[in-house]
């Protein structure tokens, strides 16, 4: 049996507005993230949801920064997700 690789283009985007209180290293273009790996937490009002990576892949893009105030719905970074 043959395995096929896909690769495709994913947004990650926030579920709540609030704040970036914490980013992974590995947020950056480039980085390879496995699937579950947290990489930022968001807070808003003493509630803290952790961003995890949806799959394994690399992160392509950053769209935010430790502080920033987010919306919900906001893209926080995009990642190339890599299937086999």
């Amino acid at each position: 049996m043959k395995s096929l690789k896909n690769s495709s283009q994913i947004s990650i985007m926030a579920h709540i507005a609030g704040t970036v209180v914490e980013m992974s290293p590995s947020l950056m273009p480039g980085m390879q993230v496995k699937k579950g790996e947290e990489l930022l937490t968001l807070e808003r009002m003493k509630l803290f949801c952790h961003v995890s990576s949806p799959c394994t892949g690399v992160v392509t893009a950053v769209m935010t920064g430790l502080g920033r105030r987010v919306l919900e719905g906001e893209i926080l970074f995009e990642m190339e997700a890599q299937c086999v």
